[in-house]
Order: C-alpha cells, then sequence, then structure tokens
C-alpha cells in the first residue's frame, strides 16, 4: 500500500463537500456531505475539461461513475480514484465499479488535485502538526477536519491499492 503523501478538504462556499488523500497516483475521496450521483459526476466532470480535451472520455468518466453511485453519494461514501496505468479505475466502498482507459483522462483527475489551478489546496501529511495546524498556523486543516481525513488513512486503502 501506497502511504497517504497529502490531504485537503473540498469546499463548496462553506459547505465541506469531501477530504480527498492522495496516496501516490490514487486519491481517496470521503463525502463529509450527502450529493447525488448525476451532481457528483458532472461536479469531477467539469473539473476535468478543462484539463482534458477529449470529451468522449470525460463523459465515459461521468457515465461509470453515476453508474457506481445508484444511491448518489451520501456521508461517508468512499470514492477511490486510481490514476496510474494510464486509466481511472473507480471504487465506491471498496467494490470496483469500472475503469475508463486513456492517458489524458489519468493526467486530467490528478490534475484537479495537483495542478496550479487544483480544486482544492492539498496539504503535504508531513506540513500537519500535532495540533492540526498546516504550515505556520494556517488553519485550513483543524483537528475537526484532521479527524475526518483521519478515517482515509484509518480506511485501510491497502485493500484497494496494490
Amino acid at each position: 500500500a501506497k502511504p497517504l503523501s497529502r490531504l485537503g478538504v473540498r469546499t463548496k462556499g462553506p459547505i465541506k463537500v469531501y477530504a480527498v488523500g492522495e496516496y501516490g497516483s490514487t486519491f481517496l475521496l470521503q463525502m463529509s456531505y450527502g450529493v447525488g450521483a448525476a451532481k457528483m459526476s458532472a461536479a469531477l466532470g467539469d473539473a476535468l475539461k478543462p484539463r482534458c480535451s477529449d470529451k468522449q472520455l470525460i463523459a465515459d468518466f461521468e457515465e461509470c461513475l453515476t453508474k457506481g453511485l445508484p444511491n448518489g453519494a451520501p456521508k461517508g461514501t468512499k470514492l477511490v480514484f486510481d490514476t496510474s496505468g494510464g486509466s481511472v479505475g473507480i471504487s465506491v466502498n471498496g467494490k470496483s465499479v469500472g475503469s475508463v482507459s486513456g492517458k489524458p483522462l489519468a493526467k486530467a483527475f490528478s490534475d484537479i488535485y495537483c495542478d496550479s489551478n487544483a480544486v482544492c489546496k492539498m496539504n503535504s501529511v508531513a506540513d500537519v502538526g500535532e495540533d492540526g495546524a498546516v504550515g505556520g498556523g494556517d488553519k485550513l486543516i483543524t483537528p475537526t477536519r484532521l479527524g475526518m481525513v483521519g478515517a482515509l488513512v484509518g480506511y485501510g486503502i491497502g485493500k484497494v491499492v496494490c
């Protein structure tokens, strides 16, 4: 299993939508706010559009994710996106729901959290102090938020990632 390297919290206005943990080329999203399948798929699709010019790959990704969320993405849902090997493998709550092949899509998904226009600030695990403060007292990751992200670490992503 790859170790947790960075983590962040995706917000929409005042709402904390999900925590995200980066494990090498794998991203684990844990929902802290319930969202419908179509809304979640469209939101990630919208984040992919400026990063990937292949509209068919994005459409395939959205379709795969929507099918994998028959009950939406309620609070606590764990979504794993593996971007290794030139594809995006999608798992929901530990169960694989499909994969979309395409290097441009895999890079674009990673870039959602890694490029200069990332959808949320990703902090190195090494930068998170014992009190939960991040680099220089920036309270982006507070102990409460860190507790939520702690579930990412405790989830045992090793079961999903080889």
